[in-house]
């Protein structure tokens, strides 16, 4: 049994084509904003931005605690942090770096283990323009991202005695560590450029 279902999402398989072109209404952008990240879109996004994380953190970004579980998002009143407008027409200031639910919206995840997909009908661009598949590789490591994401801050938290923000900060510590010294594929902007957008 279904508790809530929005009349505003269509279900969707992750090979499902559907009619989308992006109108650059910045309708997304400027909603909420109520983007959650991940904490390697924090590190990319603060590597972007030439800072370290905590700064980013503290300039962009917001955290919210809800029974035992951070969230970080973007910050923003109702029009996201990054968001810019050049010559009349929206633009990203963190575009090559935006969080990879940005890059794959007006699709959303309903489960990182799940082939469904959902489609945010209130998206301007949804049922016009050509026919195009959900981006599968996308879709594959942003699934990968989400799982490992929660693995690590709840691990710490439900099994090693940590605090949300101190499992959020640990967990933040040493992928900082890991993106300076390995240069893990997850960090490089032309690895998640290649993953494709919607």
């Amino acid at each position: 049994m279904m508790w809530f279902r929005s009349s505003r999402y269509r279900s969707l398989r992750v090979n499902e084509k559907f009619r989308f072109k992006c109108t650059r209404c910045a309708k997304c952008c400027s909603t909420g904003p109520n983007v959650a990240l991940t904490v390697f879109d924090v590190i990319r996004i603060a590597e972007f931005l030439g800072k370290h994380w905590r700064t980013t953190i503290n300039d962009y970004l917001k955290v919210i605690v809800g029974d035992m579980i951070p969230f970080i998002a973007l910050r923003g009143d109702n029009v996201c942090v990054f968001l810019e407008f050049e010559n009349n027409m929206p633009s990203c200031r963190i575009y090559p770096v935006r969080p990879l639910r940005c890059r794959l919206y007006p699709l959303h995840l309903v489960s990182p283990s799940s082939d469904i997909l959902d489609l945010d009908l209130w998206c301007p661009g949804v049922g016009i323009g050509s026919e195009v598949r959900p981006p599968s590789k996308l879709i594959k490591h942003y699934s990968w991202e989400v799982k490992e994401h929660y693995t690590r801050i709840m691990n710490l938290v439900l099994h090693n005695g940590y605090s949300p923000l101190k499992a959020l900060e640990k967990v933040l510590d040493e992928l900082w560590i890991e993106a300076e010294e390995k240069k893990p594929l997850w960090v490089r902007v032309d690895y998640i450029d290649e993953l494709g957008a919607t």
